[in-house]
Order: structure tokens, then sequence, then C-alpha cells
């Protein structure tokens, strides 16, 4: 169901041939300087722009960011827009032994290792942008542990955060990792600089979810107690349940959608935003959560306030546990400190 968009467009290059969507590419020389995007420039990239590149033939060889711009003119006379790759200054990729013309408009990160094949994407006029699994274990090693995993999670999920911040984030219909891949990959790579981070959090990365604040919950409500969290096991997101037939034309849809989901379990949790206060939003919250009581479901709704306030938060999870079967174990000095960290990673900060 979470074919990530990466696969998608290469089963795309591989039925359909090499295509190149500018023609400045298709005027584009090998000998031409390039620029390879990647980090917190490359992460901007995948946030604010459709996935539209081609890979670099079809089957991309093991590569190392060759081609550098050698003067500043080289690099003003590329297409680089803030609009696409965040302000200046612009992440990119040298080899040892390149030049590292540009500064101070551009930061150059040192690749001694070939990149594992296809995590260069080319876009256009030689600029090329480090696929989302690359970008990802670049954000793994500069990023804390938690802003990893947040990040991740919005890599494997449907939505986009915005550069304005945590709360203005986009909806979008596809997802740009798959959870699975992307752990197999950095399993069976070799060589990149936060590849152990990258291991780490690929073991707590989920498949859907479809906001901030759905990926918060699942952080505090699953993770391990040594890195703060409840150790509640691992939920499915935004899954398709049917309606039961009777309760349909009420609804008036087939299937719901729960937030987070132990199917086993029958455990339903949801989260209402602001939104969820208006009042035709909140008759409509309530007859969803009367058709997953009816077939037998445990529903959990958390608001915003039940989120931020620790007590009521840790009450309503102590309910939860008795439902999943686990128990809350009493933390030793070091989890309550990491409890305490995670919780103020998640809650007042952003990605």
């Amino acid at each position: 169901m979470y074919e990530s968009i990466f696969v998608t467009k290469l089963k795309q290059i591989i039925d359909n041939g090499y295509h190149a969507p500018h023609a400045d590419l298709e005027r584009y020389t090998m000998t031409d300087p390039r620029l390879y995007i990647s980090h917190g420039s490359a992460l901007f990239y995948w946030r604010t722009n459709p996935p539209i590149y081609v890979l670099d033939g079809l089957k991309q060889k093991n590569r190392k960011p060759r081609d550098c711009p050698k003067r500043i003119e080289a690099v003003q006379a590329l297409p680089l827009s803030e609009k696409e790759f965040g302000p200046d200054p612009i992440d990119v990729l040298v080899s040892p032994g390149e030049p590292r013309a540009g500064r101070p408009r551009l930061k150059h990160h040192l690749q001694r290792a070939k990149l594992p094949i296809n995590t260069l994407c080319p876009l256009y006029s030689g600029i090329h942008v480090a696929s989302p699994e690359l970008c990802l274990v670049q954000m793994c090693a500069t990023r804390t542990f938690v802003e990893a995993l947040e990040i991740g999670m919005e890599l494997c999920g449907t939505y986009a955060l915005r550069p304005e911040g945590i709360e203005d984030s986009a909806v979008r219909s596809y997802t740009l990792i798959n959870a699975a891949t992307f752990a197999k990959h950095v399993n069976a790579w070799k060589d990149l600089h936060g590849l152990a981070a990258a291991r780490r959090a690929a073991r707590y990365l989920l498949n859907g979810s479809a906001s901030p604040m759905e990926t918060k919950l699942y952080l505090l409500l699953c993770l391990p107690q040594k890195y703060g969290g409840y150790n509640l096991g691992k939920p499915e997101f935004n899954v398709d349940v049917e309606v039961p037939q009777q309760m349909r034309k009420s609804l008036k849809q087939k299937v719901v959608r729960p937030d987070l989901f132990w199917r086993n379990e029958k455990v339903v949790v949801e989260y209402d935003g602001a939104y969820h206060d208006d009042k035709r939003q909140a008759a409509r919250d309530a007859l969803r959560k009367s058709v997953f009581e009816s077939m037998g479901y445990t529903v959990y709704t958390f608001k915003r306030w039940h989120v931020y306030d620790n007590a009521v938060f840790a009450e309503m999870v102590e309910s939860m546990a008795s439902k999943l079967g686990k128990r809350i174990r009493p933390l030793t000095k070091k989890q309550a400190l990491a409890r305490s960290s995670l919780r103020g990673q998640l809650l007042s900060t952003h990605s």
C-alpha cells in the first residue's frame, strides 16, 4: 500500500525509458559543472516540490559527486532557487579533490565513499538532489535521534512540514520513503556517514502517518522506555476499516481510517486538532467513534491539551496500556530523563 514515490518513479522510468522533463537537461553535457544538493537543502526540496525527477540512465552506478563548479561564476549561472532548496547556504556534496567554489552561498559536505545506487536524482541543468532515502541518512547524521525520527516519519507519511513551522503542514497523496525498504537499504549500504544512526531510527519508522501530531503521539506512546516512550507496541496508521453495512448511510462512507490502530487488540487512537472543535466536525467525530465502538473497538481520543499535559497524558496511557495488555513499568532515573527529553523535543520544537 505504501510504495514510495521514489520506487514508483523508478518503475516508470524502467517501463518508459529515460525521459528528460526539462529542455535544459537535454542540452546539458557531462562536461558542464554540477551541483549535488544534500542534507537540509535536499529535505527542503522534498518538502516543498512535487517529486518530478529522473534517474541518470536506467541503472545508475555507484557515484561520487564529480564535476563540481570551479569558479563562483559557474555557481551563479546555475538555476538555484530559494523556493526549491531554501535559503543560503545551500548544502552540497563534494568528493575529495573537487573544487569548493561558491562560498558563502554553498555549504560543502565531503563525500569520501561512493554513493549507493540511485541515490542522486538529476533535476535540470546540472542540479542533482539527494534521494529521499539518502537525505534521511544525512539527517540522521546531523540531527538528534528524535528529530531524525520525526523527519523519517514525515517522509514515510502523507504530510510535509512547511518552512513556516510545525503547525503548518501540507497533505500529500504519496509517501517519499517506504519504511521497510529504507530499513533494508540502510542495513545493506556501507561507508556512509550516519548509517549507524539511520539503522537505529529505521527500527521505529512506520508508513502512513498523516500529520505531525500523529507522529508525535506515536513516538510518545510507542518508543521503548529507554528513549522516553511508553512502549505500547507498533500500531498501523490510517488503514481502511470497513464500516458495518447498517451504519454506512449515516456515516456516508464505506470505510473509516483510524489515526493509530492496534488491530488485534481492537484499540483505536484518534487525534482531534483545532478544526475538530467545529460543531459539524465534532458531530462527525462522535459518529465515527460510535462506529468503532459498535465494531468492538475501544477508542481513545487525544486533544492537543491532553498531549501537552503530562499528568493527563500519563493517565490516558495507563488506561490504554491495560487494553493493549501492556504493563507500564516504573522508570529508572535514566529513563525518566529520557522521557522528559522526549517530551521536550517533540512538544516544544520542530524539525
